[in-house]
């Protein structure tokens, strides 16, 4: 009687396909980029807030353009003619799960700003 032949297989091999599928899933939940939106503001003081949320252990990605074209965008509603970022950011936990931050929210405000002409058309 014949003995079939021994396939033998790479320990390895399964070990670095299981490795590719979870670095590949891990960085679809990484690159994604965040979008600003407008959260709150102050049309008396010309102030604009924009935040975004990311969920807990991500590294999100926004634009920092973004954030200032949506805030000019909306000094200009009020009636101002640009918006300059106020140093700094707000990072707060918006939904909390036991100890854990499961969600959290950046905020950032922007002064909206106008030129002296502009500044002094506003007050006729």
């Amino acid at each position: 009687m014949q003995s079939a032949p021994m396939v033998r297989i790479n320990p390895t091999l399964p070990l670095l396909a299981a490795a590719a599928l979870l670095l590949s899933l891990g960085g679809c939940a990484t690159t994604r980029e965040q979008q600003w939106g407008v959260s709150g503001g102050d049309r008396e003081h010309g102030v604009v807030r924009v935040s975004y949320e990311y969920p807990e252990f991500h590294q999100p990605m926004v634009s920092d353009e973004q954030a200032l074209q949506i805030a000019v965008n909306r000094c200009n509603g009020w009636g101002f003619e640009d918006a300059q970022l106020i140093a700094g950011q707000l990072r707060q936990c918006s939904n909390k799960s036991g100890s854990n931050c499961d969600q959290w929210t950046v905020t950032r405000e922007y002064q909206c700003t106008a030129n002296a002409s502009f500044a002094g058309n506003l007050s006729k």
